[in-house]
């Protein structure tokens, strides 16, 4: 027998013959859980892509039976951008939620809530920033044959960036109009969808330069050459756009532009070109910022850090050289954006040469390390060699390159071990760094006083193909860690591993019968991202939400921990906090299991002639029924006058009872909405005693 809790201990009497039987004295819950949001690409400008914050999921839940795809969101084109979201947020006439945002190809920008698809939740906003670019096309990106490297449009490609504070999102748009093509960055009012008084602006700078593309000195942007590819960046009160080239198609070259965040005002003396002055053959010039959608790498002092792809390099110590291919860059912004440091790699010229850019992985910042150099950051690109560099003095003697081509001046390198090619940001959980090269499988590099041990700890059984993933860690503290990644196909695989042991997946979509956990079909450099206890991955026309799959579960976990298992504790008719008010009803009237108080969220009203019965509804709950009785006498009979399940709604069972609900408020796992039920019956009508009770049951 499923259980089954009635309301019942207390009563109150009303002016007319009413009384509300309703259960003991109930504390309003405060959030179990720490919030999460994840406003930037890998969760913060050090791009560690670490969630320690996550108290629901481990390696014990996240198994085939247990965790699963919760629902999917459709979006009307390919997701390149990563999900972000945000926690606790009020959408105008909607309440609170947790809210997922979504950027697609077709440049629109999608709002939903990121926990229920139901009607609470769903789609929040939408908004379209005008058309996108068709592809295949012959207009750009022609240097291999008609563009299709992102196919079948080009819009919003890059990861945007949130501000919790001013409330708005940064979002780059690639746009044509008939043959025209721009760039436009927009912020968007992140509770309605809606333009900034000073939004958009079009993209457009220049360059002091004599290289390939200037003219009298000045090199022009040019839209329709150059891919806004790496996650926009906040920093400083500035937003940073990113630029390589559509398929190296020339000419092109690497830039960062900056605008001032409040007022979208193009900022002269925060726009970087890499290779402003190259003219040498056969390919002058390039030098992209792309970095596998990366965004770039910021410290406390906003200095930006980031590897630059293949291209012209003529800064050789001492020489002056201004162009920066394949090399690792610290840009001040104390006034303006001026090189600070760099380092390029003895093999620059093989690297340009062969297309090995040195900058198609992201930087990952490191926590403070034991040993000589506490600050490090470590990359590695298409070469496949892993680079730990010193951030504050990014080479050894300021031997920024080595013409003999004999020493990189790094804390370390380690070529070969990686297999392949990267096109990944790598993280970092409890001592190792966990990188998943093109076609190779996930591999964790320990560190020991600062450096590197060479032959990687651990190795997963999956090769992930081209080109390779993003791994992304979930934990609460350092323990019950999962680093999680997607691996590209048709479809798409969501997987999950235990960082201290990669041999076997803890989880993937592709286990379940029936193709329970199915993805949409993949797209390069997809990323997912974790938050308050739910995954997000978003694919071609689609995101889905991943999870536990017992809503129940989901709330035990967030309130118990590792004694959610505990029946004495965390069962359905247990009572922790002694309040006389068991689990079950807890979990229903979201309300806090662990703590007892005076607050209650079940309540009677009188409304022209008419009881109302009012009471919290916990909209996770959806596993639950519950039904409002009346009753002439507290022996009963009991008359049901509504029902609501998670499949029907609101029901009446008796002809005329309404029911009606609130905005929700709060998040999960206690997110509610107020319920007010109204009896049919006239009050006046001499009817005689009215009884009224909730019953919950599973």
């Amino acid at each position: 027998m499923p259980p089954t809790i009635k309301s019942a201990g207390c009563m109150k009497k009303f002016a007319l013959p009413v009384v509300l039987i309703w259960a003991g004295a109930l504390g309003l819950a405060a959030n179990p859980l720490t919030l999460v949001s994840v406003p930037t690409y890998h969760y913060d400008n050090g791009r560690t892509g670490q969630n320690t914050n996550e108290t629901i999921l481990s390696p014990v839940n996240v198994r085939t039976n247990t965790f699963g795809k919760l629902f999917s969101y459709a979006v009307d084109g390919y997701v390149y951008a990563q999900p972000l979201y945000l926690s606790d947020l009020t959408i105008p006439g909607r309440g609170t939620h947790n809210v997922l945002f979504i950027a697609t190809e077709h440049n629109s920008v999608y709002a939903f809530d990121a926990d229920n698809n139901g009607p609470e939740g769903g789609l929040l906003w939408q908004t379209n920033l005008g058309p996108s670019a068709t592809t295949p096309t012959s207009n750009f990106g022609t240097r291999y044959g008609a563009y299709n490297n992102i196919v079948p449009e080009v819009g919003i490609t890059s990861t945007p960036v949130i501000d919790p504070v001013s409330g708005w999102m940064y979002v780059d748009t690639f746009n044509q109009q008939g043959t025209n093509y721009s760039h436009s960055l927009h912020a968007l009012n992140i509770t309605d969808g809606t333009e900034a008084p000073f939004s958009p602006v079009l993209v457009t700078a220049t360059y002091p330069g004599t290289g390939v593309g200037s003219s009298n000195g000045i090199i022009t942007f040019i839209p329709k050459q150059q891919i806004q590819r790496a996650a926009v960046t906040l920093a400083g009160g500035i937003v940073y756009l990113a630029f390589a080239g559509y398929a190296d198609t020339d000419p092109y070259h690497g830039w960062i532009i900056g605008y001032g965040a409040s007022s979208l005002v193009q900022l002269t003396n925060c726009i970087f070109n890499t290779t402003p002055n190259s003219t040498n053959s056969p390919n002058p010039g390039e030098g992209g910022i792309w970095i596998s959608g990366c965004g770039l790498s910021v410290d406390a002092n906003t200095n930006l850090y980031v590897p630059i792809a293949n291209g012209s390099f003529t800064a050789t110590n001492g020489s002056g050289g201004t162009d920066y291919g394949d090399s690792v860059i610290k840009l001040s912004t104390t006034n303006g954006l001026a090189v600070a440091d760099y380092f390029t790699p003895t093999n620059q010229a093989i690297l340009e040469s062969m297309d090995w850019d040195l900058g198609s992985g992201g930087l990952l910042f490191l926590p403070d390390q034991p040993g000589p150099f506490p600050h490090l950051m470590v990359s590695a690109g298409k070469e496949g060699r892993i680079y730990l560099i010193n951030r504050d003095q990014f080479t050894v003697g300021d031997n920024h390159y080595d013409s003999t081509g004999t020493v990189d001046y790094v804390v370390q390198h380690i070529p070969g071990q990686l297999g392949a090619g990267c096109f990944d940001t790598p993280v970092f959980f409890n001592g190792s760094v966990f990188f998943a090269a093109s076609g190779k499988p996930l591999k964790a590099f320990a560190l020991t006083n600062g450096m590197f041990i060479t032959n990687p700890i651990s190795t997963g059984p999956r090769n992930f193909g081209s080109p390779g993933a993003t791994p992304f860690v979930s934990a609460s503290g350092t323990n019950n860690g999962i680093i999680w990644a997607t691996a590209n196909a048709n479809p798409a695989v969501l997987t999950a591993y235990n960082p201290s042991n990669l041999t076997a997946e803890l989880y993937n979509s592709a286990q379940a019968a029936t193709n329970r956990d199915r993805l949409a079909n993949g797209v390069k450099f997809t990323s997912p991202i974790v938050a308050n206890g739910k995954v997000y991955v978003g694919n071609q026309y689609s995101v889905s939400v991943f999870g536990l799959l017992s809503p129940s579960d989901n709330w035990r976990y967030a309130y118990f921990g590792s004694n959610a298992t505990n029946p004495t504790l965390a069962g359905d008719t247990a009572d922790p906090d002694g309040d006389g008010v068991v689990n079950l009803l807890e979990y229903a009237l979201a309300t806090d299991p662990t703590s007892s108080g005076s607050d209650r969220t079940i309540s009677g009203n009188i409304g022209g002639n008419h009881f109302q019965l009012q009471f919290h509804r916990n909209v996770s709950a959806s596993d639950l029924t519950y039904t409002a009785q009346v009753a002439n006498s507290l022996d009963g009979p009991w008359t049901n006058l509504m029902t609501y399940t998670r499949a029907t709604d609101w029901e009446a069972d008796t002809e005329g009872a309404t029911a009606s609900e609130s905005v929700p408020f709060d998040v999960p796992p206690d997110q509610y909405v107020i319920v007010t039920i109204t009896d049919p019956v006239d009050l006046t009508s001499g009817t005689g005693s009215r009884f009224f009770r909730l019953s919950v049951s599973r």
